[in-house]
């Protein structure tokens, strides 16, 4: 029986083995369909899914040997999550066919999440965090050698745009037991030395003079691409060198792949159009030094040839000539003729011309021609004038703030006008000189519509704070003094009872509030208020302002007291202004009524102690201002000329002999008439955003009477010296004019002020931050004036002369706020108040001195 049992074991033993045969002929592929794919290794993954993503499914028909396999390894391969994928089959069923499959998998190691990853070595805190956003290294991220390798070419890229060429930068595995397949990485970094470039050398640069061209071309083409010139052409590769004291001569590659292309265009201004780089080299001088060697070719000079335009109807061909400004046997450059053609600065290129006047549709091609055997080049201007084009409709986003009409009413460009690209450039100037938006961010698209021959036009502002708020202490007359002020830039009346505008002040109209108080207690108190509406009426830019201060100083004793002292002073006044269409409209005009009543009572103040004063005047003032922006100008220019005068009460107040009176009845109406002309430029002397801009600027001023017998009036005088900051006592009007580098109050200015004053100065500005929320630029500068007893004194030469450095900060909450320091050339005159008498022992060396100078608010003084 037992035997019986054996022998029918064995021969199911046998015929299993047939059923279940697993030799596959690989020369002769046959076709199978799947029973089962099962996956082995990879518990913790959805085994349906990887199946899926195989594409092994069960009741496919594959072929075995064949590309299903090889499909499906790649397929799992690509998910980039397996350290190791098998894909084979355990049985095939000789009686169905069926194929069974399986799918075997090395799983990758995860990033910890514990502690996915570190920086060790010479990372600091603060590199460590832009690290993380530079590298994207997450916790349960797969681990590979990609990975790795990409993570540290990042890190090696980071420092190395630092400066740090010779980074060296590891990264290391360390298992984290605490969870399944889990893995920590660090990267360890050993930054080395900084390098700066050194050396920047050019080989063959030499430029032979062209017998063809003047000495003054010459001179200038050898300037152009001297070694120097082409150091200033490479915007962002600079060698160390004493003038880049705050700046880092790294070396980044793909600044210098740029750089190397703005030195062909370079040559190319010149004529060298054929101007190449043979080769260059970067190497290391020493540990910590770098050099640079570029070998040019600089190929053969070429010249304009003809020039002929074709396809103008509206203007000829003498005109655009004259317009485009280059003559056949100029010197070839590429980039004038692209300037001159499409878009030049100041507005002279042909595309100007045109689109200036509704050629919207307008466009050119330059060709060029040939070639003459004397390197002339010869083009031809294909021009298509189109048709011209009318504005259709008007459309503002991002004012959040600032309401639609205050915008509108700034807009050149007016539904039913041409197209006049102009007049954008010039909406741009008018909406960032109003204070409320982003220069920066100001962005214009004109949408084209040829069909019916029109545009719509988009405008897009990006709001900015414009409110100022002063709460500040200072300490005069041996006194803590209070100050509170607002000013409300934006303001809105309109909305002022409406529920739900005060989010915190009703505003978007664009008027101005202005409140300021100030007062150390009973002794002194000062308030002032204004208002402005600059559209009077909605219609027109006319603008009315109203004004009323009072100011009170006292001896901070009863007012019943004898020894009791009291100077108050109150003022109200009214200004219309407006803008002129002649000669052009950056004219504005603008008229002011003041009225000033002077109350004394034991006042040591004044030229009188008691009694009263009155100072009732008119005051013009003509303007022409073109400055783009108002916070940091670039361009345009500022001229102001101002007079301010009484009545000549002297002609008709009956008095003949003014010798025998007190000066309280002398300057009971004060008298006098003044004059101011001040002008300024600002000049961009580099492209780019952050552009090196010079501003000069001159101011005169003359204070003058109507009658000599009576005298020139205590009142309105110029005061010269210091930073130009107002002190807390001024109470006789006078104007107190900056000049850094004499310290004190007004040094160089006698006790009494001067009644003719002159000023130059003279300033090199570059910005470091052209961020709204806080624009800083520093400045140099030179400046020199002086203030004079009358015409018979005057001398625009005899002038106190300094020179310094400053950094200005504008907050939108606080204006602008700077420092300055400043050293002072020449010394004071006998008499002025830095000095004194003329034997004062120290009166030679006064004026020699090293000054600080804190700035408030955007000028320094009235000249």
């Amino acid at each position: 029986m037992k035997a019986l049992k054996i022998f029918f074991l064995s021969l199911l033993t046998i015929v299993s083995s047939l059923s279940w045969a697993q030799k596959v002929d690989y020369l002769n592929p046959e076709k199978h369909t799947i029973a089962r794919t099962d996956v082995i290794g990879v518990d913790h993954l959805n085994h349906d899914a990887i199946v899926l993503i195989s594409g092994l499914t069960p009741g496919k028909e594959i072929t075995v040997p064949g590309d299903d396999i090889t499909q499906a390894i790649k397929k799992l391969w690509q998910q980039d999550l397996f350290n190791d994928v098998e894909v084979g089959y355990t049985k095939i069923d000789n009686v169905t066919g069926d194929i069974f499959m399986y799918i075997k998998l090395l799983d990758r190691p995860k990033m910890s999440s514990r502690a996915a990853y570190r920086f060790t070595g010479d990372v600091s805190k603060g590199d460590a965090d832009k690290l993380r956003d530079a590298t994207d290294l997450y916790a349960g991220k797969t681990i590979t050698e990609a990975l790795k390798t990409n993570s540290i070419n990042q890190i090696r890229g980071f420092y190395q745009e630092k400066g740090f060429f010779k980074c060296k930068v590891t990264c290391t595995e360390s298992i984290d037991t605490s969870e399944f397949n889990a893995r920590s990485l660090e990267f360890h970094v050993v930054k080395g030395e900084r390098i700066k470039i050194k050396e920047i050398n050019f080989i063959n640069n030499e430029i032979p003079d062209n017998p063809d061209l003047g000495k003054i071309k010459n001179i200038q083409a050898k300037w152009a691409v001297s070694d120097g010139g082409l150091r200033r052409a490479m915007k962002d590769t600079k060698k160390q060198g004493i003038m880049r004291i705050f700046s880092r001569s790294k070396f980044n590659r793909a600044a210098y792949k740029r750089d190397k292309q703005a030195i062909i265009y370079k040559y190319n201004e010149i004529g060298l159009r054929d101007a190449f780089i043979i080769k260059d080299s970067v190497y290391y001088l020493d540990e910590s030094h770098m050099a640079i060697d570029m070998y040019i070719d600089k190929g053969s000079d070429y010249f304009f040839g003809d020039i002929n335009w074709v396809g103008n109807t509206k203007y000829r061909d003498g005109q655009l000539d004259t317009l485009l400004g280059i003559k056949n046997g100029d010197k070839y450059d590429k980039a004038l003729l692209e300037q001159r053609l499409f878009m030049s600065q100041d507005g002279r290129d042909v595309t100007s011309l045109y689109m200036d006047r509704g050629y919207l549709f307008f466009n050119l091609n330059p060709v060029e021609m040939n070639i003459t055997a004397d390197n002339k080049i010869n083009y031809e201007i294909r021009i298509n004038e189109g048709k011209q084009a009318r504005v259709k409709n008007i459309f503002i986003y991002g004012n959040t703030k600032t309401n639609d009409h205050v915008i509108l009413r700034e807009i050149r460009t007016k539904p039913g006008d041409l197209f006049n690209r102009n007049d954008i450039i010039r909406t741009q100037r008018e909406l960032a000189n109003l204070g409320y938006f982003d220069p920066e961010q100001f962005n214009v698209n004109p949408i084209p519509n040829p069909v019916d021959g029109t545009v719509d036009i988009e405008y897009y502002v990006v709001e900015k704070s414009s409110d100022q708020i002063e709460l500040s202490g200072g300490y005069g007359a041996n006194r803590l003094i209070g100050t509170l002020g607002l000013s409300f830039t934006n303001f809105s009346t309109k909305n002022f009872f409406k529920k739900g505008a005060w989010q915190p002040l009703p505003a978007g109209d664009g008027q101005r509030l202005s409140l300021r108080g100030q007062t150390y207690g009973r002794g002194y108190q000062s308030y002032n208020f204004s208002f402005t509406e600059p559209w009077l009426g909605g219609k027109k830019p006319t603008s009315l302002t109203v004004f009323m201060s009072h100011s009170l100083i006292t001896n901070s004793v009863a007012s019943d007291d004898p020894t009791f002292q009291r100077t108050s002073i109150t003022s109200a006044g009214i200004g219309l202004g407006t803008r002129l269409k002649w000669p052009d409209d950056y004219f504005q005009l603008y008229g002011e009524f003041n009225y000033q009543y002077y109350d004394l009572r034991r006042s040591n103040f004044f030229i009188f102690s008691d009694g009263y004063s009155n100072n009732i005047s008119l005051k013009g003032v003509l303007t022409r201002n073109s400055v783009d922006q108002p916070i940091y100008a670039t361009n345009g220019s500022k001229f102001v000329l101002t007079t301010k005068a009484t009545l000549p009460y002297s002609s008709f107040d009956g008095i003949d002999d003014y010798s025998g009176l007190s000066d309280q009845e002398r300057y009971k109406y004060a008298e006098y008439y003044k004059i101011k002309f001040t002008g300024e430029w600002f000049t961009p002397l580099s492209k780019g955003k952050r552009k090196l801009v010079l501003h000069p600027k001159f101011g005169f001023g003359f204070l003058g009477a109507y009658n000599n017998d009576r005298g020139i009036s205590p009142f309105e005088r110029f005061y010269l010296g210091g930073s130009g900051l107002n002190g807390t006592w001024q109470f006789d009007g006078r104007e107190i004019i900056s000049l850094r580098g004499y310290n004190g109050n007004s040094p160089v200015s006698p006790t009494t002020g001067g009644t003719v004053i002159a000023k130059y100065s003279l300033e090199l500005r570059y910005p470091v931050s052209l961020n709204p929320n806080a624009t800083i630029y520093g400045l140099l500068f030179a400046e020199a004036g002086n203030t004079y007893n009358g015409f018979q004194e005057f001398d625009p030469f005899n002038v106190k002369r300094s020179a310094g450095a400053g950094v200005r900060i504008f907050l939108p909450m606080f204006g602008m706020l700077g420092v300055d320091f400043a050293w002072g050339f020449d010394p004071l005159d006998p008499g002025s108040q830095g000095v004194g008498s003329a034997d004062d022992p120290g009166a030679n060396a006064k004026g020699y001195t090293f000054g600080f100078f804190p700035i408030i608010g955007m000028n320094i003084g009235d000249l």
